[in-house]
């Protein structure tokens, strides 16, 4: 089977996706003699290229492909990828051969909007017209697979150019190895990487730097150490975003002290730590509640003139509200604007979250109206934590009446939402109103999850109304619900107050027949029970049981 039937083969396979929406990216395009563009707006740049174009295509003696090519080349430079294949297919209209490089440019412009069959359809062209695409055209295809979820295609594309003679390059596998770790492969990019020297590839940081950042992103930090080490043994110089990757994996292992000392083995090795890397490890030590260390890391990162962003910002404000010290947080707030930092919907997310936990709620509504003012959008975190923070201020109207605004900003509600009002509406027994709530929910089309079952349950139970909490408890099981420790600890304690001690015995030997097992909080409610109704050889006995599972301190 000749080469081209192989690719066309290739083409077949390869799903015809949606091309995405390209937007005007600010850079300009470069045509020749038209230096004066540059000031001009992306979409009369755009318009100026087609004018240009097909003014070329109209003349009576057609010019080179050369000067088609430096048109397409600039569209596809700048990420105008529809309009390069609609020149191209004129092109085609036309009857006027393209070039190994016209045919490059349109593959590149393919792949770029995802169109993966259109562009294996470009290569069989290259093969039928006699050309030999070079390594940059294949590795295009190659990241285009990739990018589009197709990495295991990518690895089969590969290996059946392999034996024709193709040639690949660092580039090339550094791609392939991105695609791998990016799509949850790390064992087979690794695997990658210890084959290409074979192929006559030396491995690179770009390599070595993807597969790491993989490890550490699966917490296996002790194996992306290794391939650190591995890379200073062959002489390969880490980068920033090696470091940066490491201390992120540190960080979320927890090994604190570990990612401060690499940050001062980068100043010794004179790398240059950037923004990322102070930004993760202010963001771990805030995750860890030591927001001290996290601010002299800041100080730190200020004195070496790195400019700290809005998510250095955003890292430190998380960090003092964890710690419940949301003045502080309110403090980076209105740093962040003498600093010429601009807060994101992010920034003001954590800080009303902040505040509704700190029952500042006023406060948080302020700031959401704040928001409109300077033009952001609040997303649903920001509805569900106010709606939340007023629920739990027994502020029922005023979360109803957010509810009806999200509504008419065009932001549905979700699970979340719901389940707050729910677990508000039991909180002050308008279980009638939580009930028709609920069933709203349903009928608006959100089904419910076992957070919102066990509000639900819980609420139940809270009223006496234990029989319909039995019913609704049955249906999750009818419905294919799986009941965590807590669900069934809110029917227990339910049944243990109604006196139905009976029932809540029998219910938790259903839980462990359920791989659910009773936790501490289950045989203390029923021990209660049954020693306050006087069964005390039966709590004894539970009691002794309790103690050898060890969950007794």
């Amino acid at each position: 089977m000749s080469f081209s039937r192989i690719m066309l083969r290739c083409a077949l396979q390869i799903p015809n996706l949606s091309p995405y929406c390209v937007p005007h990216s600010a850079l300009r395009l470069c045509f020749p003699s038209t230096s004066s563009l540059h000031s001009h707006s992306q979409s009369q740049l755009l318009d100026e290229a087609v004018d240009s174009f097909t003014r070329m295509l109209s003349m009576r003696r057609t010019p080179p492909i050369i000067q088609f090519n430096k048109i397409l080349g600039s569209l596809s430079k700048t990420k105008h990828f529809h309009a390069a294949v609609s020149l191209f297919q004129q092109l085609q209209v036309r009857g006027i051969a393209p070039s190994i490089v016209t045919l490059s440019i349109v593959i590149n412009c393919c792949c770029g909007m995802g169109r993966m069959k259109l562009a294996f359809s470009v290569l069989a062209k290259i093969f039928r017209m006699g050309y030999q695409p070079n390594t940059v055209t294949l590795t295009t295809i190659l990241k285009g697979l990739c990018l589009s979820g197709s990495v295991e295609k990518a690895v089969r594309f590969h290996d059946r150019l392999l034996p024709h003679g193709f040639q690949f390059n660092q580039v090339t596998y550094g791609t392939l190895i991105n695609g791998l770790c990016k799509s949850g492969h790390t064992s087979a990019a690794i695997q990658v990487l210890r084959k290409i020297p074979q192929y006559g590839i030396a491995p690179d940081v770009v390599m070595y730097s993807a597969i790491i950042d993989s490890l550490c992103k699966d917490t296996f930090v002790s194996d992306a150490f290794h391939l650190y080490s591995e890379m200073l043994a062959k002489g390969i110089s880490p980068d920033v975003i090696t470091y940066n990757t490491l201390t992120y994996g540190l960080c979320l292992a927890g090994q604190l002290k570990e990612a401060i000392d690499l940050l001062n083995h980068m100043m010794l090795t004179n790398i240059t730590p950037d923004v990322r890397t102070y930004t993760t490890l202010i963001d771990g030590l805030c995750k860890e509640g030591k927001v001290k260390d996290a601010k002299n890391v800041l100080a730190m990162m200020i004195k070496d003139g790195v400019k700290p962003d809005v998510v250095t910002y955003n890292c430190l404000m998380d960090g003092y509200c964890l710690v419940n010290e949301v003045n502080k947080a309110k403090f980076v707030f209105n740093t962040m604007a003498q600093s010429s930092v601009s807060p994101n919907v992010c920034s003001y997310n954590i800080i009303i979250n902040g505040l509704c936990k700190s029952k500042m709620v006023d406060d948080a509504l302020n700031l959401f109206e704040e928001m409109h003012c300077r033009n952001l959008v609040p997303d649903m975190v920001t509805y569900n934590t106010l709606i939340d923070g007023l629920g739990k201020s027994r502020r029922i109207l005023c979360a109803v009446e957010l509810l009806k605004k999200m509504h008419d900003r065009g932001q549905p509600a979700d699970i979340v939402t719901y389940s707050s009002l729910l677990d508000a509406l039991f909180n002050i027994k308008q279980h009638d109103k939580a009930l028709i709530l609920f069933k709203e929910m349903k009928e608006s089309g959100i089904d419910p999850d076992i957070y919102t079952y066990n509000i639900l349950i819980d609420g139940l139970c809270k009223s006496g109304r234990i029989k319909k909490a039995e019913q609704i408890f049955e249906d999750l099981l009818i419905k294919g619900y799986r009941p965590n420790v807590r669900t069934y600890n809110i029917m227990i304690n339910g049944l243990c107050k109604e006196g139905l001690l009976q029932e809540a015995l029998a219910l938790m030997t259903k839980m462990e027949d359920s791989d659910c097992l009773p936790d501490a909080v289950t045989y203390e409610t029923i021990i209660r029970a049954l020693f306050e109704n006087g069964e005390n050889d039966k709590a004894e006995k539970l009691l002794r049981e309790m103690i050898s599972r060890g969950l007794l301190q």
